[in-house]
């Protein structure tokens, strides 16, 4: 069957390109010659959530005399794979079919090609690009709508998601408003987010504090991931190939966290064309470019941003400064046809401060050389990291800011990671990895530590395992022995995460596990000091059950109940959070497209015996995503981001708080809730396609676009009674300028 299915999908090519042929001259007499549409973007077609195996599909489209695809209607395949497909095609841009040298309504071909998620490692070092589809056969004729059609064929190769990560497409990530096009920041909208402030992405995830959450660029980690205030990620936006968000029990790969990871993978070298992209907003600049060198044998990228923020701070927020850049280069070239070598050198730099004393610093370096090496049905990397971290935030003050936390030193890693197939149902991935830091300053709230050297160690196993095309299940463990703080601790941390489909459109995923974090690993967060627990070694246990349901019209509905208890048991402190999330999402590249996740949990925290609620308890957390396309290649959405207010403890002179104060010097405490928090991004853009397929875009968007104030605290005085505290409206405006090849 299998065979009879590929012979007739190459007799019904054949048919077709043959039809074109015959019939071009006949169409063609008298009349001038006639250009076809040539495809311009690059937008990836999505590999449908609900769809199983390999598939094809034959669409018919109108692309009009401005290059937009009109009309899009199936002429052969079967749901899901039609709908992916012809939501993808409303989505491309020709340079139109042209007559002489007038532009024409034309209609075509397109053969989209879906291949399932290989359960194959990842491909060797030399990885070939996405096929980017192409016109071929003959021109067409001279009718109102030129006959014969073109063809276009398109593969989509299906994107393996791990167990227990929360994932969005790349090419879907610039519909997202707010996140301002950029990969990274779509994570604000997922489940189980909340940010320490509005404006700032620095998150507690599923009730777990800013400080446990870890970031990771090609398994590299960093202390920074995002740039201050509502600032981009760190790294180009060009250069990030996927980022998943995993809430809790990650692989086994990554660790040193005691919370969730947020990861992401830099794109393959591409070698066989030159690409860039640039950015110009109001308070931003940004640009990258890629080409390949010594005959696609080699390649070298370079990126940067750099931010302007002065009169948009001073404007929206006086009190404040803000400044920061970043930088991207890489070098590749293969040796041989299989093996490849690469240099990877990567940094930023961001600065807040507040009456002109520093709050929040962060700059970081890294160059990273890998050497990548196939192995049978697998890949080995060997690779070398230099460092450089120096990292502080301060509390705020009426005059400034307080005593800082700081970290700073130099530091190197060795890593060997190991991917191989070793049967057709399992997949071993492993590794090893030792780091060596030299902390010229570790200090906390006044407690200054002389400088010393820590040593990590790790080892890393997992067993992605396949028995059958309904179950996947992998164990995993991982091993990290250190030496921090003049202290060894040694780590064991099992892991083991599963996928069942209970039925057709209907899959159960499980994940679980254990990490370990030493106060030395900790992200610092903006204005925010580190607490007891976060500043001892901890370790938590991790747990998830969801239900993944595929809905009509392409939507898909995750429902994942959680639990996580973290132990500081130097300082006899837990934290425990558990809850419930909703996630339904419908793809981004439909006409409309969008998300709503939902996360009702509680988060508590247990210090020398006292049990209170977390700072980062959020009773309710929802956002609300949807973008629209209004055809001629404008696009516009809207985020709703809706939030419980956060606990408050005060000590008042009197029982209810009341202005004036009591007598005797008696103290009452105070507990509550403040008030809820909503804000409105909106976003609006419209692209052109050129006929060499340069294309440009102007974007109209405002984070906040209400100019809403969150409640962040509140504070007794005699005089007032008990007030609530207010955090300076973050308001973002942008009207920028992309463009690229």
């Amino acid at each position: 069957m299998p065979a009879i299915r590929r012979w007739a999908r190459r007799a019904l090519r054949a048919f077709v390109s043959s039809a074109a042929l015959a019939l071009a001259p006949n169409a063609a007499a008298g009349q001038k010659d006639v250009t076809p549409p040539q495809r311009q973007d690059k937008t990836e077609a999505v590999y449908p959530p609900d769809g199983k195996g390999d598939a094809t599909v034959v669409l018919a489209l109108v692309v009009d005399a401005s290059g937009t695809v009109t009309d899009v209607s199936v002429r052969q395949g079967a749901s899901p794979f039609s709908e992916a497909a012809m939501a993808a095609a409303r989505a491309w841009r020709f340079a139109p079919a042209k007559r002489g040298e007038a532009a024409i309504a034309a209609r075509i071909l397109a053969v989209v090609a879906f291949h399932a998620p290989s359960q194959a490692p990842p491909a060797p070092a030399r990885k070939p690009p996405p096929v980017v589809p192409e016109a071929t056969g003959a021109a067409a004729g001279a009718a109102a709508l030129p006959q014969p059609e073109e063809i276009v064929q398109v593969a989509v190769k299906g994107e393996h998601e791990e167990l227990g990560s929360i994932h969005i497409p790349r090419a879907e990530t610039r519909f997202v408003p707010g996140a301002f096009g950029d990969p990274f920041r779509v994570i604000e909208a997922l489940p189980g987010m909340a940010p320490w402030i509005s404006g700032l992405p620095y998150f507690y995830v599923r009730g777990m504090s800013p400080e446990n959450v870890g970031y990771f660029v090609d398994g590299i980690r960093v202390p920074l991931l995002f740039h201050v205030g509502a600032g981009p990620s760190t790294l180009a936006p060009a250069l990030v190939d996927d980022v998943d968000l995993f809430p809790a029990a990650y692989p086994a790969r990554y660790g040193h966290f005691a919370g969730a990871v947020i990861a992401g993978e830099t794109t393959r070298p591409n070698e066989d064309h030159a690409r860039g992209e640039f950015q110009v907003r109001v308070f931003d600049a940004a640009a990258f470019a890629e080409t390949p060198l010594d005959n696609g044998t080699a390649t070298a990228l370079a990126a940067a941003r750099y931010g302007y923020t002065g009169l948009v701070t001073s404007i929206v927020a006086p009190d404040y400064s803000l400044g920061y850049w970043d930088y991207q280069f890489r070098v590749s070239h293969r040796i041989g046809t299989t093996d490849e070598v690469s240099l990877f050198a990567f940094g930023a730099y961001d600065e807040l401060t507040y009456k002109r004393s520093p709050t929040f610093r962060v700059e970081y370096h890294r160059v990273d050389v890998r050497y990548d090496h196939p192995v049978r049905e697998g890949n080995l990397r060997v690779a070398a990291t230099l460092n450089y971290d120096d990292t502080l935030t301060a509390e705020e003050t009426a005059s400034g800011t307080g005593a800082p936390a700081a970290l700073k030193g130099p530091g190197g890693r060795l890593r060997a990671e190991l991917d191989q197939h070793v049967s057709r149902q399992a997949w071993v991935r492993a590794g090893a990895d030792v780091s060596v830091t030299r902390f010229t300053v570790d200090d906390y709230d006044g407690i200054i530590r002389p400088p010393h050297t820590d040593v990590v160690g790790g080892l890393y196993g997992d067993v992605v395992w396949r028995p059958t095309g309904r179950v996947e299940v992998v164990p995993g463990l991982r091993f990290d022995a250190y030496h921090a703080r003049e202290e060894a601790t040694l780590a064991p941390q099992p892991r083991l995460s599963a996928r069942i489909k209970i039925a057709e459109g209907v899959t159960s995923i499980t994940a679980l596990g254990v990490a370990h974090q030493e106060p030395t690993d900790e992200v610092f967060v903006p204005a925010k000091l580190p607490n007891v627990i976060d500043e001892s070694p901890r370790q938590s246990y991790q747990y998830s059950e969801a239900v993944e349901l595929g809905l009509p019209s392409s939507m898909r509905l995750r429902g994942t109940v959680f639990y996580t208890l973290l132990r500081a048991t130097e300082v006899a402190g837990r934290e425990r959070s558990a809850g419930v999330e909703l996630f339904l999402r419908r793809d981004f590249s439909r006409r409309l497209g969008g998300l709503v996740s939902y996360t009702l949990s509680q988060s508590e925290t247990t210090l020398d015996g006292h049990t209170s609620l977390s700072n980062g308890d959020r009773t309710h957390v929802l956002s609300v995503v949807l973008g629209y396309d209004l055809g001629n290649s404008w696009r516009v959405g809207t985020r709703v981001f809706v939030e419980s207010g956060r606990p408050y403890s005060a000590m008042c002179e009197t029982p209810d708080c009341a202005m004036g104060g009591g007598a005797g010097g008696t103290t009452y405490a105070a507990t509550g809730r403040l008030p809820p928090f909503y804000r409105v991004d909106a976003r609006l853009e419209k692209r052109w396609l050129f006929p060499g397929g340069q294309w440009l875009a102007g974007t109209l968007e405002c984070f906040n676009a209400l100019y809403k104030a969150e409640a962040v605290g509140a504070s007794y005085a005699p005089p007032q009674g008990l007030t609530i505290n207010y955090q300076s409206p973050v308001i973002l405006p942008s009207v920028g300028i992309e463009g690229g090849f």
